[in-house]
């Protein structure tokens, strides 16, 4: 890995798409594609020598909710810490959005395995006490 990572707020739909695949996310056609995008609130693109190596994806209202939808790394970036630099990169932007003396609630689905990763940022396994069941409703 170059030592040079640069850290965008875009990607191409072409790079989305790639990088997707490359961990096993579902297929997107490139108009899906570009409809999630569009739709996304923030986004952090780790750039390497021109290419798109690692993602994260936030929808937010920036008052009160966050969800991060989508952390890709790339495979041959997995391990070296990018997936921790664009976790920080999300939540620091999140902090700097947010509103004084209200609370903005942030939350992800985890992969099977990567809760401890997720629990170095305060992420808390569900349920628990304080805020109960997870819950989904697959559509």
């Amino acid at each position: 890995m170059s030592e040079a990572i640069e850290f965008k707020s875009t990607i191409s739909t072409k790079e989305f798409c790639q990088l997707r695949e490359s961990v096993g996310f579902q297929k997107l056609t490139v108009e899906q594609a570009e409809t999630v995008l569009f739709n996304t609130s923030l986004l952090v693109n780790a750039v390497n020598d021109g290419r798109s190596v690692g993602i994260v994806r936030v929808l937010t209202d920036f008052v009160t909710d966050a969800y991060i939808t989508d952390m890709i790394v790339s495979p041959d970036f997995q391990g070296k810490g990018l997936g921790k630099q664009l976790v920080n990169k999300a939540l620091e932007c999140l902090k700097d959005h947010s509103v004084e003396e209200v609370k903005l609630a942030c939350s992800l689905y985890a992969n099977p395995g990567k809760e401890a990763f997720y629990a170095k940022f305060g992420f808390q396994e569900l349920p628990n006490d304080k805020y109960g069941y997870g819950m989904l409703a697959e559509l």
